[in-house]
Protein backbone atom coordinates (compact mmCIF):
# COMPACT_ATOMS: atom_id res chain seq x y z
CA UNK A 1 0.00 0.00 0.00
CA UNK A 2 1.29 3.46 -0.92
CA UNK A 3 2.30 5.79 1.87
CA UNK A 4 -0.21 8.46 0.88
CA UNK A 5 -3.01 5.87 0.95
CA UNK A 6 -2.02 4.75 4.45
CA UNK A 7 -1.86 8.35 5.63
CA UNK A 8 -5.30 9.11 4.16
CA UNK A 9 -6.90 6.06 5.80
CA UNK A 10 -5.43 6.90 9.22
CA UNK A 11 -6.41 10.55 8.92
CA UNK A 12 -10.00 9.85 7.85
CA UNK A 13 -10.60 7.19 10.49
CA UNK A 14 -9.14 9.27 13.34
CA UNK A 15 -10.97 12.44 12.32
CA UNK A 16 -14.33 10.68 12.01
CA UNK A 17 -13.87 8.93 15.35
CA UNK A 18 -12.91 12.20 17.04
CA UNK A 19 -16.05 13.95 15.76
CA UNK A 20 -18.20 11.05 16.95
CA UNK A 21 -16.59 11.00 20.40
CA UNK A 22 -16.80 14.78 20.82
CA UNK A 23 -20.52 14.74 20.02
CA UNK A 24 -21.11 12.01 22.61
CA UNK A 25 -18.92 13.83 25.15
CA UNK A 26 -21.04 16.98 24.95
CA UNK A 27 -24.12 15.02 25.99
CA UNK A 28 -22.29 13.06 28.70
CA UNK A 29 -20.62 16.18 30.15
CA UNK A 30 -23.96 17.91 30.58
CA UNK A 31 -25.42 14.85 32.30
CA UNK A 32 -22.46 14.62 34.71
CA UNK A 33 -22.24 18.37 35.28
CA UNK A 34 -18.68 18.63 33.86
CA UNK A 35 -19.17 22.25 32.83
CA UNK A 36 -16.86 25.24 32.70
CA UNK A 37 -18.64 27.94 34.65
CA UNK A 38 -18.73 31.62 33.77
CA UNK A 39 -16.44 34.10 35.52
CA UNK A 40 -14.44 37.32 35.19
CA UNK A 41 -11.76 35.68 32.99
CA UNK A 42 -14.19 33.48 31.08
CA UNK A 43 -15.24 34.40 27.56
CA UNK A 44 -18.40 32.30 27.34
CA UNK A 45 -21.62 33.64 28.82
CA UNK A 46 -23.15 30.28 29.80
CA UNK A 47 -21.61 27.07 31.25
CA UNK A 48 -19.91 24.95 28.57
CA UNK A 49 -18.87 21.26 28.67
CA UNK A 50 -15.13 21.10 29.31
CA UNK A 51 -14.26 17.45 28.59
CA UNK A 52 -13.49 17.87 24.89
CA UNK A 53 -9.85 17.05 25.48
CA UNK A 54 -10.77 13.56 26.67
CA UNK A 55 -12.46 12.81 23.34
CA UNK A 56 -9.48 14.22 21.41
CA UNK A 57 -7.08 12.09 23.46
CA UNK A 58 -9.19 8.95 23.00
CA UNK A 59 -9.34 9.45 19.23
CA UNK A 60 -5.58 10.03 19.14
CA UNK A 61 -4.87 6.82 21.07
CA UNK A 62 -7.15 4.75 18.83
CA UNK A 63 -5.77 6.32 15.65
CA UNK A 64 -2.16 5.75 16.66
CA UNK A 65 -2.92 2.18 17.73
CA UNK A 66 -4.75 1.55 14.46
CA UNK A 67 -1.68 2.65 12.51
CA UNK A 68 0.19 -0.36 13.90
CA UNK A 69 -2.23 -2.67 12.09
CA UNK A 70 -1.28 -1.22 8.70
CA UNK A 71 1.73 -1.90 6.50
CA UNK A 72 4.09 0.45 8.33
CA UNK A 73 7.58 -0.72 9.25
CA UNK A 74 8.74 0.78 12.52
CA UNK A 75 12.05 0.52 14.33
CA UNK A 76 12.05 -0.82 17.92
CA UNK A 77 13.25 2.55 19.24
CA UNK A 78 10.33 4.34 17.60
CA UNK A 79 7.81 1.88 19.04
CA UNK A 80 9.24 2.36 22.54
CA UNK A 81 9.05 6.12 22.17
CA UNK A 82 5.40 5.98 21.13
CA UNK A 83 4.59 3.75 24.10
CA UNK A 84 6.31 6.24 26.42
CA UNK A 85 4.30 9.04 24.83
CA UNK A 86 1.02 7.19 25.34
CA UNK A 87 1.84 6.26 28.94
CA UNK A 88 2.87 9.78 29.99
CA UNK A 89 -0.01 11.37 28.07
CA UNK A 90 -2.46 9.05 29.84
CA UNK A 91 -1.07 10.20 33.19
CA UNK A 92 -1.34 13.90 32.41
CA UNK A 93 -4.86 13.53 30.98
CA UNK A 94 -6.03 11.57 34.03
CA UNK A 95 -4.63 14.16 36.44
CA UNK A 96 -6.08 17.08 34.49
CA UNK A 97 -9.50 15.42 34.30
CA UNK A 98 -9.46 15.59 38.10
CA UNK A 99 -8.37 19.23 37.83
CA UNK A 100 -11.25 19.99 35.47
CA UNK A 101 -13.76 18.28 37.78
CA UNK A 102 -12.45 19.16 41.26
CA UNK A 103 -9.51 21.54 40.88
CA UNK A 104 -5.77 21.37 41.60
CA UNK A 105 -3.62 24.22 42.94
CA UNK A 106 -1.01 25.66 40.51
CA UNK A 107 2.11 24.21 42.20
CA UNK A 108 0.84 20.61 42.48
CA UNK A 109 -0.34 20.87 38.88
CA UNK A 110 3.17 21.92 37.86
CA UNK A 111 4.53 18.95 39.79
CA UNK A 112 2.33 16.54 37.82
CA UNK A 113 3.45 18.14 34.56
CA UNK A 114 7.07 17.61 35.56
CA UNK A 115 6.29 14.01 36.52
CA UNK A 116 4.72 13.27 33.13
CA UNK A 117 7.73 14.78 31.35
CA UNK A 118 10.15 12.71 33.44
CA UNK A 119 8.32 9.52 32.40
CA UNK A 120 9.58 9.97 28.84
CA UNK A 121 12.97 11.44 29.81
CA UNK A 122 14.29 9.12 32.54
CA UNK A 123 14.38 5.93 30.38
CA UNK A 124 17.30 7.58 28.57
CA UNK A 125 19.54 6.43 31.44
CA UNK A 126 19.24 2.89 30.03
CA UNK A 127 21.14 3.94 26.91
CA UNK A 128 21.06 6.19 23.86
CA UNK A 129 18.32 4.14 22.16
CA UNK A 130 15.86 4.75 24.98
CA UNK A 131 13.82 7.66 26.24
CA UNK A 132 12.84 10.91 24.54
CA UNK A 133 15.50 13.57 25.03
CA UNK A 134 16.80 16.61 23.12
CA UNK A 135 20.46 15.66 22.70
CA UNK A 136 21.31 17.95 19.80
CA UNK A 137 19.86 20.90 17.92
CA UNK A 138 20.77 23.24 15.08
CA UNK A 139 22.00 26.72 15.97
CA UNK A 140 22.56 29.65 13.58
CA UNK A 141 26.17 30.07 12.41
CA UNK A 142 27.43 27.32 14.74
CA UNK A 143 25.48 24.43 13.24
CA UNK A 144 24.63 21.22 15.10
CA UNK A 145 25.26 21.42 18.85
CA UNK A 146 25.63 18.24 20.87
CA UNK A 147 24.20 18.63 24.38
CA UNK A 148 25.72 16.87 27.43
CA UNK A 149 23.25 14.38 28.83
CA UNK A 150 22.62 16.24 32.10
CA UNK A 151 21.88 19.48 30.27
CA UNK A 152 19.79 17.52 27.75
CA UNK A 153 17.60 16.24 30.57
CA UNK A 154 16.99 19.76 31.88
CA UNK A 155 16.43 21.20 28.40
CA UNK A 156 13.92 18.49 27.52
CA UNK A 157 12.08 18.93 30.81
CA UNK A 158 11.84 22.68 30.23
CA UNK A 159 10.66 22.14 26.64
CA UNK A 160 7.88 19.65 27.48
CA UNK A 161 6.57 21.46 30.56
CA UNK A 162 6.81 24.79 28.75
CA UNK A 163 4.79 23.49 25.81
CA UNK A 164 2.08 22.10 28.09
CA UNK A 165 1.69 25.46 29.80
CA UNK A 166 1.84 27.36 26.52
CA UNK A 167 -1.09 25.44 25.05
CA UNK A 168 -2.94 25.61 28.36
CA UNK A 169 -2.57 29.39 28.51
CA UNK A 170 -3.40 29.82 24.83
CA UNK A 171 -6.68 27.97 25.40
CA UNK A 172 -8.54 31.15 26.30
CA UNK A 173 -10.76 31.64 23.26
CA UNK A 174 -13.03 29.35 21.30
CA UNK A 175 -10.98 27.39 18.77
CA UNK A 176 -7.64 29.08 19.53
CA UNK A 177 -5.59 26.24 21.04
CA UNK A 178 -7.06 23.70 18.60
CA UNK A 179 -6.34 25.91 15.58
CA UNK A 180 -2.76 26.58 16.64
CA UNK A 181 -2.22 22.86 17.28
CA UNK A 182 -3.60 22.04 13.83
CA UNK A 183 -1.16 24.48 12.22
CA UNK A 184 1.84 23.07 14.10
CA UNK A 185 0.83 19.49 13.27
CA UNK A 186 0.53 20.43 9.60
CA UNK A 187 4.03 21.93 9.59
CA UNK A 188 5.56 18.98 11.44
CA UNK A 189 3.85 16.51 9.11
CA UNK A 190 5.07 18.38 6.03
CA UNK A 191 8.59 18.59 7.47
CA UNK A 192 8.80 14.84 8.05
CA UNK A 193 6.75 13.56 5.09
CA UNK A 194 7.80 15.81 2.19
CA UNK A 195 10.97 17.72 2.98
CA UNK A 196 13.63 15.13 3.93
CA UNK A 197 13.83 13.75 0.38
CA UNK A 198 17.15 12.06 1.07
CA UNK A 199 15.89 10.59 4.36
CA UNK A 200 12.12 9.98 4.28
CA UNK A 201 10.47 9.85 7.69
CA UNK A 202 7.04 8.48 6.88
CA UNK A 203 6.60 6.58 10.13
CA UNK A 204 7.53 9.68 12.12
CA UNK A 205 5.04 11.78 10.14
CA UNK A 206 2.18 9.55 11.35
CA UNK A 207 2.35 11.10 14.85
CA UNK A 208 1.48 14.72 13.88
CA UNK A 209 -0.95 13.36 11.28
CA UNK A 210 -2.97 11.46 13.89
CA UNK A 211 -2.92 14.43 16.28
CA UNK A 212 -4.11 16.77 13.52
CA UNK A 213 -6.96 14.41 12.64
CA UNK A 214 -8.07 14.20 16.28
CA UNK A 215 -8.08 18.01 16.47
CA UNK A 216 -9.99 18.42 13.19
CA UNK A 217 -12.79 16.23 14.52
CA UNK A 218 -13.00 18.48 17.59
CA UNK A 219 -12.58 21.95 16.05
CA UNK A 220 -16.07 22.35 14.47
CA UNK A 221 -17.61 21.83 17.93
CA UNK A 222 -15.11 24.24 19.51
CA UNK A 223 -15.43 27.11 17.01
CA UNK A 224 -17.16 30.22 18.34
CA UNK A 225 -19.69 29.94 19.83
CA UNK A 226 -18.18 26.76 21.28
CA UNK A 227 -20.38 23.83 22.23
CA UNK A 228 -17.48 22.23 24.12
CA UNK A 229 -13.96 23.24 25.19
CA UNK A 230 -10.75 21.31 25.70
CA UNK A 231 -10.42 21.77 29.43
CA UNK A 232 -7.04 21.49 31.15
CA UNK A 233 -6.91 17.79 30.21
CA UNK A 234 -7.09 18.58 26.50
CA UNK A 235 -4.83 21.63 26.50
CA UNK A 236 -2.10 19.88 28.50
CA UNK A 237 -2.36 16.79 26.29
CA UNK A 238 -1.98 18.85 23.11
CA UNK A 239 1.06 20.68 24.50
CA UNK A 240 2.65 17.43 25.64
CA UNK A 241 2.00 15.67 22.34
CA UNK A 242 3.37 18.57 20.28
CA UNK A 243 6.51 18.78 22.42
CA UNK A 244 7.22 15.06 22.07
CA UNK A 245 6.34 15.00 18.35
CA UNK A 246 8.91 17.75 17.72
CA UNK A 247 11.61 15.68 19.44
CA UNK A 248 10.69 12.36 17.85
CA UNK A 249 10.62 14.05 14.44
CA UNK A 250 14.39 14.51 14.54
CA UNK A 251 14.56 17.45 16.95
CA UNK A 252 12.33 19.74 14.88
CA UNK A 253 12.48 22.20 17.77
CA UNK A 254 13.17 25.25 15.60
CA UNK A 255 10.26 24.31 13.34
CA UNK A 256 7.89 24.01 16.30
CA UNK A 257 9.14 27.26 17.85
CA UNK A 258 8.58 29.18 14.63
CA UNK A 259 5.10 27.73 14.17
CA UNK A 260 4.28 28.41 17.84
CA UNK A 261 6.30 31.60 17.98
CA UNK A 262 3.49 34.04 18.70
CA UNK A 263 1.93 32.01 21.56
CA UNK A 264 5.39 31.23 23.01
CA UNK A 265 6.43 34.89 22.99
CA UNK A 266 3.06 35.87 24.46
CA UNK A 267 3.56 33.42 27.35
CA UNK A 268 7.09 34.77 27.92
CA UNK A 269 5.75 38.35 27.93
CA UNK A 270 3.00 37.51 30.43
CA UNK A 271 5.45 35.75 32.79
CA UNK A 272 7.86 38.70 32.75
CA UNK A 273 4.99 41.18 33.14
CA UNK A 274 3.53 39.35 36.16
CA UNK A 275 6.90 39.03 37.87
CA UNK A 276 7.74 42.69 37.18
CA UNK A 277 4.46 43.68 38.86
CA UNK A 278 5.11 41.52 41.91
CA UNK A 279 2.66 38.75 41.02
CA UNK A 280 3.18 35.01 40.70
CA UNK A 281 3.56 33.92 37.06
CA UNK A 282 1.19 31.02 37.87
CA UNK A 283 -1.72 33.29 38.83
CA UNK A 284 -4.08 33.80 35.91
CA UNK A 285 -5.19 37.20 34.60
CA UNK A 286 -6.34 38.84 31.37
CA UNK A 287 -2.90 39.90 30.22
CA UNK A 288 -2.54 37.47 27.32
CA UNK A 289 -2.44 38.73 23.74
CA UNK A 290 -5.82 37.20 22.88
CA UNK A 291 -7.43 38.90 25.90
CA UNK A 292 -5.91 42.25 24.94
CA UNK A 293 -7.08 41.92 21.35
CA UNK A 294 -10.55 40.97 22.55
CA UNK A 295 -10.66 44.01 24.85
CA UNK A 296 -9.63 46.16 21.88
CA UNK A 297 -12.65 45.16 19.85
CA UNK A 298 -11.47 42.12 17.88
CA UNK A 299 -13.92 39.26 17.50
CA UNK A 300 -12.96 35.77 18.66
CA UNK A 301 -12.89 34.50 15.07
CA UNK A 302 -10.62 37.37 14.00
CA UNK A 303 -8.18 36.67 16.83
CA UNK A 304 -8.06 32.94 16.11
CA UNK A 305 -7.49 33.51 12.40
CA UNK A 306 -4.80 36.10 13.13
CA UNK A 307 -2.85 33.91 15.56
CA UNK A 308 -3.27 30.75 13.46
CA UNK A 309 -2.41 32.63 10.27
CA UNK A 310 0.73 34.09 11.84
CA UNK A 311 1.70 30.63 13.09
CA UNK A 312 1.19 29.19 9.60
CA UNK A 313 3.22 31.97 7.98
CA UNK A 314 6.23 31.55 10.24
CA UNK A 315 5.84 27.77 10.31
CA UNK A 316 6.06 27.66 6.51
CA UNK A 317 9.13 29.89 6.71
CA UNK A 318 10.84 27.18 8.74
CA UNK A 319 10.38 24.85 5.77
CA UNK A 320 11.18 27.28 2.97
CA UNK A 321 13.95 29.49 4.32
CA UNK A 322 17.33 28.33 3.01
CA UNK A 323 19.52 28.66 6.11
CA UNK A 324 19.57 28.64 9.90
CA UNK A 325 20.46 32.33 9.88
CA UNK A 326 17.35 33.11 7.85
CA UNK A 327 15.23 31.17 10.32
CA UNK A 328 16.78 33.13 13.19
CA UNK A 329 15.89 36.34 11.37
CA UNK A 330 12.32 35.07 11.07
CA UNK A 331 12.17 34.42 14.82
CA UNK A 332 13.47 37.96 15.49
CA UNK A 333 10.89 39.37 13.07
CA UNK A 334 8.15 37.45 14.86
CA UNK A 335 9.32 38.91 18.17
CA UNK A 336 9.20 42.41 16.72
CA UNK A 337 5.67 41.81 15.44
CA UNK A 338 4.52 40.88 18.94
CA UNK A 339 6.32 43.84 20.55
CA UNK A 340 4.74 46.29 18.10
CA UNK A 341 1.28 44.82 18.75
CA UNK A 342 1.70 44.97 22.53
CA UNK A 343 3.05 48.55 22.46
CA UNK A 344 0.19 49.72 20.23
CA UNK A 345 -2.38 48.13 22.52
CA UNK A 346 -0.68 49.57 25.62
CA UNK A 347 -0.81 53.07 24.11
CA UNK A 348 -4.43 52.58 23.15
CA UNK A 349 -5.29 51.37 26.64
CA UNK A 350 -3.54 54.41 28.13
CA UNK A 351 -5.48 56.79 25.88
CA UNK A 352 -8.73 55.06 26.86
CA UNK A 353 -7.80 55.38 30.55
CA UNK A 354 -6.97 59.07 30.13
CA UNK A 355 -10.37 59.70 28.51
CA UNK A 356 -12.34 57.86 31.19
CA UNK A 357 -10.43 59.12 34.27
CA UNK A 358 -12.22 62.19 35.76
CA UNK A 359 -10.12 65.35 36.26
CA UNK A 360 -8.76 66.06 39.72
CA UNK A 361 -10.79 68.37 41.90
CA UNK A 362 -9.35 71.90 42.21
CA UNK A 363 -7.11 72.45 45.21
CA UNK A 364 -7.90 75.03 47.88
CA UNK A 365 -7.44 78.48 46.44
CA UNK A 366 -8.88 77.59 43.04
CA UNK A 367 -5.73 76.07 41.49
CA UNK A 368 -5.49 72.49 40.36
CA UNK A 369 -3.15 70.12 42.15
CA UNK A 370 -0.06 69.15 40.20
CA UNK A 371 3.01 67.10 40.85
CA UNK A 372 6.37 68.77 41.07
Amino acid sequence: MEHWTIALIIFAMTGALSALLVGRTIVLSRRLGLLDQTGPRKIHKTPVPRAGGVAVFAAFVVGLTFSFSLDIVRFPRETERLLLLLGAATLIVAVMIYDDAIGIAPLPKLGWQIGAALLVIVPRVRGENHGIVIEQFNAPVIGVIEVPIVIAFGLTLFWIVGMMNTLNWVDGLDGLAASVTLVVCTILFAHTYFWPREDPQFTVSILPLVLAAAVIGFLPFNWHPARIILGDAGANFLGFALAVAAIIGGAKIATAILALGLPVLDVAWVIVYRIAHGRSPLNADRGHLHHRLLDNGWSQAQIVLFVAGTSLLFGMSSLLLPSREAKLAAIVALGLVLVVILVMMALRDQRRTDRTTPPMAPAQGGKANRVG
